[in-house]
């Protein structure tokens, strides 16, 4: 049994593009009567996507899997995140909030090179201003990595209205949120700062400082369900029965989802429970204390009304109350998570594996970028910077080897200023991607050194790999180094590298 408190709550000749990252989060208060100082926060969730577009590139990829929730985080059916509430502080009286979450979300495209940790996010309000922040890690072999503690990620649009506090808690609901600077630094400037990122609902309620709590809710039992089906029980008090014109709450059973008051369609079964109503298998009858008591049949497994197959033994799901007929009152929202047992079984069975090898596959050229802009330099000096990583797959079955090739053009300036291509240089490096199958691993060399003044003016290997052993994936790159003459006309400088697979 579990009692939830209310919220208040991937050719022979390529050229390339990459990969990217992340967004924010803004919204504030109008505040209930004072409390004496601020009080411990004992509930509460946020629900984040991150960014839309980033999730759907993250999930074409070859993670296994692309994006994975543990310690607490849950996938939602829409594909956002729920972290729930590990404390935190909020004072009724200012508004003050420092509400902090957990659970760790890792994103996961190894064929370009990432690895990112988002974990344990805090929303902190104050002043009139709010901002979401993270521990945020990065790991790859292209980019350098990034490892930081509560970096401010976003900041998040707030309203008069929005987020709303009372006495005993604080709900922002569908908060606008921005990239700040220090979120693209900590992204390694994936995205630039001001970019749009998902929006952010959270709640965090308190013990209210000894004023009366808000709705709760008793779900019986809430472990161990049976996932084929089973009838729960849902017991609620201190809801309010003349809110929202004595419309009443609805009580559902399904997964977190953006705006799930007004998106029942994802939602397994669904009761109204309101004072003026008679119990019937839809409907159920709100005491005026504010209590009832109703039951939902549920499953773990069902498909919602838009024909999307959900699973709650994989993605979080709730018994939620929320205000009924789309009312966007939150003061009567609950979240009371339930969990399924897992099916007990035995025994064994084989099968014969057959499976066709087809010739022919491809041998293809991927960047992890389209741009480098190296530093600023005076003249007579040299400038370096990284080449964005190359990724080489050798897909054919010959083992017949390849070369990746690069030249470069004169660097022009507007005004017809020019600094000729073999300033560039580069000293090339190349590895072998780790490769999970079992088989015969390929072989990778990086190309020699190419000094500046004797550079890529001319066509120079970046890596190659010799026939019989060039089958796999491979990563090759380069530190660029551009040597800019004495008698260099200053300006902003470019030129075309182009790399040649064959």
């Amino acid at each position: 049994m579990t009692s939830s408190r209310a919220s208040a709550l991937g050719r022979r000749s390529a050229t390339w593009a990459a990969a990217a990252v992340l967004g924010a989060v803004t919204a504030l208060v109008g505040v209930s009567p004072a409390v004496a100082a601020p009080a411990g926060i004992t509930e509460g969730s946020l629900n984040w996507g991150f960014k839309a577009s980033f999730r759907n590139y993250v999930l074409s990829g070859d993670g296994n899997p692309p994006i994975a929730a543990s310690d607490g985080a849950a996938i939602n059916a829409g594909g956002t995140f729920t972290f729930p509430s590990t404390g935190g502080s909020y004072d009724a009286e200012t508004g003050e909030t420092n509400a902090t979450y957990g659970g760790t979300i890792v994103f996961s495209y190894p064929a370009h090179f990432f690895t990112i940790t988002l974990a344990n996010p805090t929303v902190t309000v104050t002043g009139g201003t709010a901002v979401l922040k993270a521990d945020v890690e990065l790991e790859s072999t292209a980019f350098p990595p990034v490892d930081v503690t509560q970096a401010t990620v976003a900041d998040l649009t707030t309203t008069g209205t929005n987020p709303v506090a009372g006495v005993d808690g604080i709900t922002g609901t569908d908060l606008a949120a921005t990239l700040t600077a220090e979120g693209a630094a900590a992204f390694a400037g994936f995205y630039a700062a001001g970019e749009t990122l998902d929006p952010v609902t959270f709640t965090a309620a308190t013990s209210g400082g000894g004023e009366p709590g808000g709705p709760s809710v008793t779900v019986t039992p809430s472990t161990g369900v049976d996932p084929d089906g089973a009838t729960i029980t849902v017991d609620g008090a201190d809801f309010d029965p003349e809110a929202n014109d004595a419309a009443g709450i609805y009580v559902s059973f399904g997964p977190l989802v953006d705006n799930y008051w007004t998106n029942a369609s994802v939602l397994q079964v669904t009761k109204w429970v309101s004072s003026t109503n008679e119990p019937t298998d839809s409907r159920d009858t709100m005491n005026p204390d504010g209590s009832f008591s109703t039951t939902l049949p549920i499953s773990a497994r069902y498909t919602d009304r838009n024909g999307n197959a959900v699973d709650c033994t994989v993605t979080q799901c709730y018994v939620i109350t929320f205000a009924a007929r789309g009312s966007a009152d939150r003061s009567q929202d609950t979240f009371t998570a339930v969990t399924f047992a897992t099916p007990a079984g035995g025994g064994s069975a084989s099968q014969e594996i057959a499976a066709t090898v087809l010739a022919g596959g491809p041998l293809t050229l991927s960047m992890a970028g389209s741009s480098v802009t190296l530093p600023p330099v005076g003249n007579g000096a040299v400038t370096s910077g990284a080449l964005n990583a190359a990724t080489v797959a050798d897909l054919r079955g010959t083992n017949a080897g390849w070369s990746l090739v690069g030249q470069v053009g004169d660097f022009a300036a507007a005004g017809g200023a020019v600094i000729a291509a073999d300033n560039l240089g580069w000293v090339p490096t190349a590895s072998v991607v780790d490769d999970p199958l079992v088989g015969a691993a390929g072989t990778v060399t990086p190309g020699t050194v190419a000094e500046p003044g004797a550079g890529l003016g001319s066509a120079h290997a970046l890596c190659t790999s010799d026939a019989g052993a060039s089958a796999g994936t491979f990563t090759c790159g380069a530190q660029l180094n551009l040597g800019v003459p004495a008698s260099a006309t200053p300006g902003d400088y470019t030129a075309t590298l182009t790399l040649t697979l064959s």
